[in-house]
């Protein structure tokens, strides 16, 4: 059997995706299967050595919706036909519309439904225009958590038999710090006090001036020396919290970038509990970062995230005092802090990209077979 994979590089070439993880695993499983990389941009051959992986470049490069709308829908067909391909797994909210060939569409969440999202406006106008062509079309839908398998076949009730949940990969820490170490992280980046960390992201970003207010609920109320880093994505360069220079407590509040994931695991290690508030339900490796890391969390209450965390961590409603209340919480009562770090690290352990791996290719069997 050959399956065909649209494989997206970042902006400098060497950093794979989700679907290159996920099918070099099962590349290297089952070796008596072909499968058929495709690039739209130049790739480097030492991301691949096994035999029964085909790389192919396929122009044009995906720029923007409109190019990416003519790459699968006038490119993609003719070249699975090539490969006999018994399946395609698409990259994002695509589909080829002209292909008789069985498609698997990856949804990590249906961010793009909400009102609120993070796409760009154009993003926007395309995926309200063909998202139920592209579900309607797909023959496998793979997403990766229950609640999302759920929400999607209430919406689209025709999806309730094709639609799977595998999980949701992310990445053992990089390193394990003892306690010199994160002692000396502290003494580096807070003057060696204790911190919340507080993950900022573009889904995020609007919830962050009531996560102030609740830091400085809490300082008022505990009197400790417990400061709060906020740690900006890599989308971010600066500060972009607005009036941030007239915040009462500036001084208690260390603003980071890290560059490195070295960097990003290091100060997620020493926080002693870490906050993520995205506005909307949206899948990203944030929350399960922490749990790897034997981290207590606290995030955003919706639906979508109680289906993901379960007991493994504590929710807030977004805010002041309510999420200055989970402060305190996690602050005075060590019961409470150290019962979520023993549920969050058993509940992470779940999140691997073998795991993940093999849900998919148990979606995929399911799906060729039929």
């Amino acid at each position: 059997m050959t399956i065909a994979v649209h494989i997206h590089l970042s902006d400098d070439k060497n950093y794979p995706d989700f679907n290159y993880r996920c099918i070099t695993i099962l590349a290297a499983t089952y070796p008596e299967h072909n499968f058929v990389f495709i690039f739209d941009t130049p790739f480097d051959p030492s991301l691949f050595s096994q035999k029964n992986i085909t790389p192919v470049l396929l122009t044009p490069q995906i720029r923007n919706r409109l190019l990416g709308h003519y790459w699968y829908n006038y490119k993609i067909p003719g070249l699975l036909k090539k490969y006999n391909a018994a399946l395609f797994v698409s990259n994002g909210i695509n589909c080829s519309l002209r292909t008789t060939i069985k498609q698997c569409l990856i949804l990590p969440d249906l961010s793009f439904l909400q009102k609120e999202n993070i796409f760009s406006r154009n993003d926007v106008r395309y995926i309200n225009k063909f998202y139920k062509k592209f579900i309607s079309t797909a023959a496998c839908i793979a997403v990766c958590n229950e609640h999302t398998r759920v929400l999607l076949s209430n919406l689209f009730p025709a999806t309730a038999k094709k639609s799977h949940n595998i999980g949701y990969p992310v990445n053992d820490p990089v390193k394990s710090f003892d306690d010199d170490e994160m002692k000396n992280t502290r003494s580096r980046y807070t003057e060696g006090k204790e911190y919340f960390l507080c993950y900022v992201t573009d889904a995020s970003l609007s919830n962050t001036t009531v996560l102030l207010k609740a830091f400085s609920a809490f300082k008022k109320r505990q009197l400790s020396n417990m400061q709060l880093v906020l740690l900006f994505s890599t989308t971010h360069k600066e500060n972009p919290v607005k009036d941030f220079a007239l915040y009462k407590y500036r001084d208690e509040v260390k603003v980071m970038f890290p560059d490195t994931e070295d960097l990003l695991v290091q100060i997620t290690s020493a926080a002693y509990a870490a906050i993520y508030l995205p506005a909307i339900e949206l899948m990203d490796d944030k929350g399960i970062i922490t749990l790897k890391n034997n981290i207590p969390l606290i995030i955003a209450k919706n639906d979508f995230n109680k289906s993901l965390y379960g007991d493994a961590a504590l929710f807030t409603t977004v805010d002041e005092k309510n999420i200055a209340e989970n402060m305190m919480l996690l602050y005075k009562d060590e019961h409470t802090r150290n019962e979520l770090m023993n549920k969050g690290k058993f509940l992470a352990k779940a999140f691997t990209w073998d795991n993940t791996a093999f849900n998919l290719w148990k979606a995929i069997l399911e799906t060729t077979e039929q």
